[in-house]
């Protein structure tokens, strides 16, 4: 097994070529101490490291422009991390959207509904949909799916508070090494369902009360 030493010289010399250093290569190549020690002194040579000049055509075929637009509507909208847990997690299970929403229509037992359920999905993704106004029985259903736990994803989906924006922009450190594959990538310039909300004077279907009542 190679020494901490030698991996780290190693990454820096792939890093300063301009190679796709991702700093998970080397330090699976570790157990233990040895690995958490890596990681610091690759964290540390990250945070000292000359920053690349700024090329967009480079970001754009990088995959992470998604991903930051996603941290921004995390930022930005009233549904804590969901716009960048949501996606990370259906890439993760390698899930189409579609397919996380007709799944999600079909567990909570209304498949003809999956227009419907597909728009609230959305605007969850989006951080448009208020969490505390989804039922504990849509995330139960969503995270059985996306293999978390309905408490985890409740407790994700909880308003970022003033300050927090530093933590959740400190993601994009670890994970700006990460590549999307388009396949299961959220469809960014597809047009984005209807609204599914309802004026005040129109009676609440199940798919509503789901999703925003509580």
């Amino acid at each position: 097994m190679a020494d901490v030493d030698t991996l780290l010289k190693e990454y820096i010399a792939a890093h300063r070529a301009g190679e796709e250093a991702d700093p998970r290569d080397w330090l699976a190549r570790l157990e233990g101490r040895e690995r958490a020690l890596l990681a610091a002194m690759i964290d540390t040579y990250l945070e000292r490291a000359p920053a690349p000049e700024w090329d967009p055509e480079a970001f754009r075929q990088s995959g992470l422009a998604p991903l930051a637009e996603r941290i921004d509507l995390a930022l930005q909208g009233q549904a804590g991390t969901w716009p960048a847990l949501l996606p990370s997690l259906s890439h993760k299970r390698r899930l189409k959207r579609s397919e996380v929403v007709a799944r999600l229509a079909g567990a909570l037992g209304l498949p003809d509904r999956q227009d419907k359920v597909g728009s609230y999905y959305h605007e969850m993704e989006r951080g448009l949909l208020p969490a505390e106004g989804v039922q504990d029985r849509v995330l139960e259903a969503l995270g059985s799916i996306l293999g978390q736990s309905a408490e985890a994803l409740r407790a994700a989906g909880r308003e970022l508070a003033p300050g927090a924006g530093s933590d959740v922009a400190g993601a994009t450190a670890f994970a700006r090494e990460a590549r999307v594959d388009p396949a299961f990538a959220v469809d960014a310039v597809s047009a984005p369902p209807a609204s599914p909300g309802t004026d005040d004077d129109e009676e609440w279907d199940e798919v509503d009360r789901l999703f925003r009542g509580g």
